[in-house]
């Protein structure tokens, strides 16, 4: 998967790679962080996956190298402002600096709580990215599992910010039911039970990915806190399922983790 940060999409609206006609193509593996999806609706610009891109994430729509059509000169990025009446900043689209887009029509308060969701999200993913990177050399496995978790989390971020319905078949080799089976019931999969008394003495791994479950349940409460309704449901219970999924798959890969099944390669 890849994933489009603020100063990718800050390098695509300079060159105009991939933008015909206000739509910015690529890949369907790609994902924008919140702050990379604030600049493309900035813009204007309609984000269009339509299919596997062969040789780079930038959709090759005209067979130019996938150049396209810049956006309308003068648009400047998020960013520049100037001072509004009040004191108070603004971009040069009329957009107050304490705001930011939810999506195309809606302005919200920068400590609204989907975009505070965004936010624990986007330290998530940095956070899993360190550990992958820490884990290449020594474990295969946890590699392909952390990869497997990245595009969970990418899927969930899809289905928030696109208000599209959210639904997959199984993360790491395990289906939902399988994983909360696990999760409750460790003692039957592990040579442990539930890992109460984690500490340094169980390994650098289990600690790492320990911490990457603890990020995980404050994403899930800060999800809660923004789809949260008056009778204490959520509008989103497919996406609530999910956060909860989440941490407890996380907390089984630290249980592989202690009981040893991602050995530290020679």
């Amino acid at each position: 998967m890849k994933l489009i940060t603020e100063s990718d999409m800050k390098q695509i609206i300079k060159t105009g790679d991939g933008i015909v006609g206000g739509e910015l193509f690529l890949s369907e593996d790609c994902m924008l962080t919140p702050s990379a999806q604030a600049i493309a609706i900035d813009f204007k610009l309609k984000l269009k996956q339509n299919g596997k891109v062969d040789g780079g994430w930038i959709k090759n729509i005209r067979g130019e190298s996938g150049k396209g059509k810049r956006p309308e000169a003068g648009k400047p990025c998020a960013g520049k402002s100037e001072s509004g009446k009040d004191g108070a900043g603004t971009d040069r689209t009329g957009k107050p600096d304490h705001m930011t887009q939810l999506n195309a029509m809606t302005l919200v308060a920068k400590d609204n709580a989907r975009i505070r969701l965004r936010g624990e999200i986007d330290l998530l993913i940095a956070e899993l990215l360190k550990v992958q990177m820490r884990a290449a050399g020594l474990s295969q496995q946890l590699v392909e599992d952390l990869e497997d978790v990245y595009r969970f989390i990418g899927k969930i971020s899809r289905a928030e910010v696109r208000d599209e319905p959210f639904e997959v078949a199984e993360v790491i080799g395990l289906d939902y039911c399988k994983v909360r089976e696990i999760s409750h019931h460790p003692q039957q999969y592990f040579s442990r039970g539930h890992l109460f008394d984690i500490s340094y003495r169980d390994g650098e791994l289990t600690v790492l990915l320990n911490g990457l479950r603890a990020l995980s349940r404050r994403c899930e409460l800060t999800f809660y806190e923004a789809f949260k309704e008056a009778d204490g449901t959520v509008s989103r219970p497919d996406l609530m399922e999910a956060y909860n999924r989440l941490s407890s798959i996380l907390y089984i890969l630290c249980l592989r983790a202690v009981s040893g099944q991602y050995e530290v390669q020679s």
